[in-house]
């Protein structure tokens, strides 16, 4: 979900957000075919195992929130790694800071608005059919898309502001609640490199808004920012060190939905009640343990050559770069066409036949549709981002050049 081109040694980071955004679509096709898994209510279970295998490590590959935790790192990570790495000279990273503060609202806000756009064709061609499979599924996400407010202006306005500037669930779209987190979060690692980059003391800072933004998302930008001003010191080079930092990762990250309480998982729980007690906060143990995990999974990332090479596999590169489309699209594609074969593939077999079948039948569009997205809107939204970016710095170019000049002149 970052706009940001990433240097060759760093593609497999694209891989990485593909594997994310995919967990994010399991995530949602779970929630909707097998509550259970999620919720842990053996009354919504469809198979003996739904329960069971929520409760592991297995649920990181349709983890949500982690997957979304991850995004938030990677987004802090990448935005802020070539000052760190390069060093670059207060002026050069000012122009740099410009350049990417005006592309960033037209980078999301185009491919988003889209998404909308998308959701309204399916309002006008009654192809929701999430209400139809309701009762067979069990899911608790019971979203009556006919209820929706479908005059213009409330359309307008939920394509191209409410995703930004309102801290709650989409109507439309439910996945573009990440949309304000994603710029706000983009101009809080702009606005400290700017103001604390270079600070020799910046760690201080680093602590005080950790503190800060504790509980909320915000501390996934700062964490991935903070591993790209540590990782230029190459720390724990022992690959033994750095399987078991991978390992922490992806027991903090797999935290599941269900009350953590008797299960695997209880020391998160119990490690947060006493970081409750000690600070005097209310911290949201599965958020905080989740952002945790994606930071230490990141950060060990950098570290595994072998692991990077296995991203950076084409498959996997590819996924990267539909990612965005498919994270913007997956939710309609399920509340339509996949929630329509299942509840024809449901007439004629089994509940678990019926998935399945929805299942195969739903990628291959999915995929299509996400492709033709990103070569058309989300390669079209760059490409005006850098346009109108242009237009906009242009003037002021001219300006420091003439400045320049007159200096020259006067000297």
């Amino acid at each position: 979900m970052n706009d940001v081109s990433l240097d060759n040694k760093l593609v497999y980071l694209d891989g990485l957000r593909g594997l994310a955004a995919f967990a994010v679509v399991i995530s949602h096709y779970m929630q909707v075919f097998y509550p259970a898994a999620l919720s842990g209510n053996p009354q919504q279970a469809h198979s003996q195992w739904d329960v069971g295998y929520g409760q592991t490590p297995l649920n990181l590959f349709y983890n949500g929130q982690f997957a979304v935790c991850l995004f938030f790192v990677l987004s802090g990570y990448v935005l802020s790694v070539r000052f760190f790495e390069r060093q670059l000279d207060p002026e050069a990273f000012l122009q740099s800071l410009q350049s990417s503060a005006v592309r960033r609202y037209l980078r999301l806000a185009v491919p988003a608005a889209a998404s909308v756009g998308l959701v309204y064709l399916g309002l006008m061609t009654h192809a929701f059919h999430l209400q139809d499979i309701w009762e067979a599924t069990g899911t608790d996400m019971k979203k009556d898309y006919y209820a929706l407010d479908q005059h213009l202006y409330t359309v307008i306005k939920a394509a191209v502001f409410d995703p930004f500037f309102r801290f709650e669930s989409h109507p439309y779209n439910p996945v573009l609640w990440t949309m304000s987190y994603e710029l706000l979060g983009s101009f809080l690692i702009f606005g400290f490199i700017a103001l604390f980059g270079r600070a020799k003391r910046r760690w201080i800072v680093y602590a005080v808004l950790s503190l800060a933004f504790i509980q909320t998302y915000f501390v996934a930008f700062l964490w991935g920012m903070l591993l790209a001003d540590l990782l230029r010191g190459r720390w724990i080079r022992r690959t033994r060190s750095t399987l078991l930092v991978l390992a922490a990762g992806i027991y903090l990250g797999s935290a599941p939905y269900i009350p953590l309480k008797g299960t695997m998982y209880e020391p998160i729980a119990a490690t947060t009640a006493l970081i409750n007690g000690w600070i005097q906060l209310d911290l949201n143990s599965r958020l905080l343990a989740r952002t945790a995990g994606a930071a230490m999974i990141l950060f060990a990332l950098q570290r595994l050559k072998p692991l990077q090479l296995l991203l950076a596999w084409r498959p996997f590169a590819y996924l990267g770069k539909v990612s965005f489309s498919l994270y913007l699209v997956h939710f309609t594609v399920l509340t339509t066409f996949s929630a329509y074969v299942f509840s024809k593939a449901m007439a004629h077999f089994g509940y678990n036949i019926a998935y399945a079948i929805t299942f195969a039948a739903s990628m291959p569009p999915l995929f299509i549709l996400s492709h033709f997205y990103m070569k058309h809107i989300d390669q079209g939204a760059i490409k005006l981002a850098r346009s109108v970016e242009q237009k906009m710095t242009a003037p002021s170019a001219m300006r420091r050049r003439a400045e320049t000049d007159d200096s020259t002149l006067s000297g």
